[in-house]
């Protein structure tokens, strides 16, 4: 039996691959940055998503924070903002309420965490605001003052569920590389190269055969032989395993993108309330909502 391995075709799956995904990651890395005051330069790093787990225990922190504020232990409640940053470094809110309780202070951090607030949230209500207050923070420093750097971590860009299907069912694997999950990408690959592998395999079978021939008087007449040729025995389990593989691959890296997707239209509609100044609060400044004010709290 002769085994024949389709080296060239795995080699370039899986050459390819990291390529690609390279460009997913590198796409939102390259992006422009968002226009910001003069005195702000934003320095975009790539970091990896913020997990629900740590979104929702900053969250947590912000709102132990904002109780601080209410009672006046200042201290505390800058201590667990920071945390709460720390912990999710895409929150707007976090990032306004340091800028204000910073401010409020006296602390030159004011200012940075104000450029951090308008590089994840530009359009967000506050944003006229902050940049009026950075403007008079700004008038405190000499002229050449070197602009703020502030780093802002930005999450890989995600592709729409239907890409990610598509790529998925095109090239088993590359839906996971899309939605940045590189490992699952080449456990999918060897997987579905495995089956191709064993799909190919090859074995040459002899059988007898009825052949007709030609006497010397002209006389046809039939004869047994044996002939040997070529099968692919497994090609239909082999096959029919790759495009499993790739179906269900597909299917889950459509799954996660739009599951992912959908909680970022969450958060971005949470953000949205939290900026027209239902949530936000500065410690201990005044907090003035579009239907309340209050002191580090919004009354309804």
């Amino acid at each position: 039996m002769v085994m024949r391995t389709p080296v060239p075709f795995l080699i370039a799956l899986a050459a390819i691959a990291p390529i690609v995904a390279g460009a997913q990651t590198t796409a939102s890395d390259t992006a422009p940055a968002r226009a910001l005051p003069s005195r702000c330069i934003s320095v975009r790093i790539p970091a990896p998503p913020v997990s629900d787990s740590a979104r929702n225990a900053a969250r947590e922190i912000a709102g132990r924070a904002q109780a601080a504020s209410i009672v006046g232990d200042n201290a505390a409640a800058a201590a667990l903002y920071q945390q709460a940053a720390r912990l999710d470094p895409t929150d707007a809110s976090t990032a306004y309420a340091l800028g204000r309780g910073y401010e409020a202070a006296g602390d030159a951090r004011a200012m940075a965490e104000y450029c951090r607030f308008l590089s994840l949230s530009p359009t967000a209500t506050e944003a006229a605001d902050v940049r009026q207050r950075i403007a008079q923070l700004a008038l405190a420093l000499p002229p050449d003052t070197t602009v703020v750097r502030i780093p802002v971590a930005t999450a890989p860009r995600m592709p729409s569920p239907g890409a990610a299907f598509g790529a998925g069912l095109i090239i088993p694997g590359m839906g996971q590389f899309m939605t940045h999950r590189p490992a699952g990408g080449v456990l999918v690959m060897l997987a579905a190269g495995a089956a191709v592998w064993y799909g190919l395999q090859s074995e040459n079978v002899s059988s007898q055969v009825t052949r007709t021939g030609i006497d010397p008087f002209g006389n046809p007449y039939q004869y047994q032989t044996t002939a040997a040729h070529t099968e692919h025995p497994h090609a239909a389990v082999g096959i029919g395993a790759a495009g499993a593989v790739g179906l269900i691959a597909a299917i889950d890296a459509l799954v996660y993108a739009n599951g992912h997707n959908q909680a970022r239209g969450k958060r971005s509609a949470s953000s949205a309330t939290t900026e027209s100044g239902s949530r936000l609060s500065a410690f201990p400044l005044l907090n003035f909502g579009q239907r309340s004010v209050g002191l580090g709290f919004a009354l309804r």
